[in-house]
């Protein structure tokens, strides 16, 4: 068993994998506002709502004053992972339980954005310990925090879908008094950025010295109707932000490639034969997903896929895509994520280990990369060598790796490389296979109709 470096910020309790299994110490500093939450029925009432994760108590560890095996979330990511609305649903998550806090006469004593998981497209608050009880008039002690980690995010999101990961910057939100130095001057028109981004961002800048500010601070009395309508305000101002309109680079990828309707169907029909050919898992990895064609056809055969692209307005368009399905089998069980694979989230946070690296977050059974290894090599840079060691270290041995080689003659490299003056005489599926050798075994490969491409499924072996 071992700690969970993430919670150490909270003196209530501490987390911990056991063997998978996911254990959630309660100090007894916390006894008071765990049973008035317990007793109060709000815990009941939101896990029956699955927008907490289940929980049972079990015996006590050492020093606890309670123990609790929670739900395990099958894939952790982080808010500058996500699209602008998975960040707008976790926001709206975050005040609908600060809202129902309020009836049961609790409060959030914090607004984490990191408190926020998803299960496929679903969001999940998973942070049993941030309800407190409410003191009489006091102010939310989550707001700055909330228009930090989630306002001022999504505001700079809305007008530029790339500013979405800024947050890797400044793992306690963005500072205010620099988002309303960001955002541009149509902003000050919507009343709810106005009031909560640059005038909050302004006043952080005139009392930025908080032994002048404390004096202020402490009058600040609140009473519960009128902290629910500043909740209400915030939940207008999240609602009113709009995703960006700007097209992503690859939003419209399945209908501009150079596919004939046969080779894409033949592309589908091999990508389920290759998930049955190796028995599916508990984790998928669909890279360079774009809006998800091959992540709904691997769905079904694993616990869940994780659909990672470069793209944020892809990764969007994916997500609302499962939300609108109506088919909760395939949306409870793909993630879409922006990911650039050149640049994988590393460790942040205090000792680069309080938010984990995302190649670190689990092995893989399958790893899909279709129409990927070509842009790695040209645009990246990244050599066959150094690709095959990436994809291995994702899977555990004896997982599997499907990847598409694209040669020379095919349009979409002849398109990249027409302004360029390099060879890349090693870019060939011969070197290919020989950099693979090193870590896999080559099962299987198909080519695809009317087309030169070539489909690859190997097993890893080191």
């Amino acid at each position: 068993m071992f700690k969970i470096s993430g919670s150490f910020r909270d003196p209530c309790g501490y987390v911990y994998n056991d063997a998978g299994r996911i254990i959630r110490t309660v100090n007894s500093t916390y006894r008071e506002h765990w049973e008035w939450a317990v007793n109060s029925g709000l815990f009941t009432s939101l896990t029956e709502r699955h927008l907490l994760p289940k929980f049972d108590e079990i015996a006590p560890q050492a020093g606890a004053w309670k123990t609790l095996e929670v739900e395990k979330i099958p894939w952790i990511s982080y808010p500058y992972e996500w699209s602008f609305y998975q960040l707008r649903d976790a926001a709206s998550l975050t005040l609908e339980l600060q809202t129902e806090a309020l009836k049961h006469s609790l409060s959030l004593k914090d607004a984490s954005a990191y408190n926020v998981q998803f299960i496929g497209s679903q969001p999940i608050f998973i942070d049993l310990l941030s309800f407190e009880k409410r003191t009489p008039n006091a102010p939310w002690a989550g707001y700055r925090q909330f228009c930090m980690q989630f306002l001022a995010p999504l505001a700079m999101a809305s007008y530029e879908p790339r500013l979405g990961r800024m947050p890797a910057g400044w793992i306690g939100g963005i500072p205010l008094n620099l988002a309303w130095k960001l955002l541009p001057w149509k902003s000050f028109f919507c009343a709810g950025l106005q009031m909560h981004i640059h005038m909050h961002g302004w006043a952080e800048q005139k009392y930025g010295d908080t032994r002048k500010a404390a004096p202020k601070v402490r009058q600040v009395k609140i009473n519960d109707k009128a902290l629910l309508e500043l909740v209400g305000s915030l939940r207008r101002t999240v609602d009113s932000l709009r995703g960006p309109s700007i097209p992503g680079d690859w939003t419209d990828y399945y209908s501009n490639t150079n596919y004939s309707d046969k080779a894409s169907a033949a592309k589908l029909q091999i990508v389920e034969l290759a998930v049955k050919q190796t028995g599916g898992g508990l984790l998928g990895h669909d890279l360079g997903a774009n809006t998800g064609r091959f992540s709904a056809v691997m769905a079904p055969y694993f616990e869940q896929v994780v659909a990672s692209d470069i793209d944020a307005p892809a990764v969007g368009r994916h997500y609302l895509w499962l939300q609108q399905s109506g088919n909760t089998a395939i949306s409870k069980k793909i993630l879409p994520l922006v990911l650039d694979l050149s640049n994988p989230s590393p460790g942040i946070g205090w000792a680069n280990s309080e938010r984990m690296p995302w190649a670190a977050r689990g092995e893989a059974d399958f790893v899909c990369a279709l129409a990927l290894t070509h842009h790695l090599y040209f645009t990246e840079g990244i050599p066959w060598e150094r690709q095959a060691s990436f994809f291995a270290a994702l899977l555990r041995t004896g997982g599997s790796l499907l990847l598409e080689f694209i040669p020379h003659e095919d349009s979409q490299v002849q398109r990249m490389l027409a302004a360029r003056d390099e060879l890349f005489a090693d870019y060939e599926l011969g070197g290919l296979c020989t950099s693979f050798g090193a870590y896999f075994q080559k099962v299987q490969s198909w080519s695809l109709p009317d087309s030169c491409r070539k489909l690859i499924l190997f097993r890893k072996v080191n």
